[in-house]
């Protein structure tokens, strides 16, 4: 069935209902002559007609009776569907969020604050990426809202950014690695980063030291396989302290550098600016940042 015959179906449909062209055209948010376009349009596909007249407004012929009884179901179900979906209720009535955030945010953070939302009866679809692929699913409608980290060049004022919360770097290495200073020999100790560009180790080099970090040379998308990597002697990291004080507490990883002032990474809560009032969506802020 081609979308057209969709379009005329679910007019016939409203007309059916609604007993007459112009109270569909007003439930359907289209002109009374599109209405009628539709009744013809779908009358010669058929080949009888559909509606006649009755005093000054029109009833269903017997074809009409058919035809509605045929379409009803399986057209309420496609606009149930296409409901489930829409942005201007996510949350209720089984209507999902669609959340995103990097996975170890998502794991170590956000899943343990999302689940009281679960037994009010929200439902949540979660989704994990680097900060600027979510900030990009923000702005193209595929993710209510995400987890993520200001990003440079990002259209910030597309955006609504909650402060979320502050992670704490530390620069970790597996047990007995000695402390770290940069200098000559410290380049011979392999670095293991988030990405490329350890943007985590990056701010911690410039905070600290004023310098750039060492390039990695083992990447993961995934701190939690970065501390993993660290603890069985892959290299250093700067991680984020909660994911690293379990394996630090077990004596598995050792803390390699205290830095004088702690450094710390702000974590926002964003959604596209407008989305943010959709129930599901506030009730999602209120979890995370204590905002609504």
């Amino acid at each position: 069935m081609s979308r057209p015959e969709l379009v005329t179906l679910r007019t016939f449909l409203s007309v059916y209902r609604t007993g007459g062209v112009a109270k569909a055209a007003d439930s359907l948010g289209i002109s009374q002559p599109a209405v009628s376009q539709h009744l013809r349009a779908l009358e010669e596909s058929v080949g009888r007609p559909l509606f006649a007249r009755a005093g000054r407004g029109i009833a269903p012929t017997e074809a009409g009776h058919v035809l509605a009884a045929q379409v009803c179901g399986p057209i309420d179900a496609l606009e149930g569907a296409v409901g489930v979906l829409r942005p201007d209720g996510p949350g209720h009535d089984g209507r999902p969020v669609f959340f995103g955030a990097p996975a170890d945010l998502l794991a170590g953070y956000a899943l343990k604050r999302l689940a009281p939302l679960l037994a009010q009866g929200t439902v949540v679809r979660c989704r994990t990426g680097l900060s600027p692929d979510l900030t990009a699913a923000l702005l193209r409608d595929e993710l209510d809202a995400a987890l993520v980290t200001k990003i440079e060049g990002a259209p910030v004022k597309q955006l609504y950014l909650v402060h979320s919360h502050d992670e704490e770097f530390v620069l970790v290495g597996r047990r007995g690695e000695a402390e770290f200073e940069p200098g000559a020999h410290a380049a011979v100790r392999g670095f293991v980063g988030y990405s490329q560009d350890m943007p985590m180790a990056r701010r911690y080099f410039r905070t600290c030291w004023g310098i750039a970090p060492p390039a990695p040379v083992l990447t993961v998308a995934d701190m939690r396989a970065v501390v993993s990597a660290v603890a069985a002697g892959a290299g250093l990291a700067v991680v984020p302290r909660y994911l690293a004080q379990e394996a630090i507490d077990a004596g598995a990883l050792s803390l390699l550098h205290r830095s004088r002032e702690p450094v710390t990474n702000p974590i926002y809560l964003g959604a596209r600016r407008g989305r943010e009032h959709a129930p599901g969506v506030r009730a999602l802020f209120s979890r995370l940042t204590g905002h609504s």
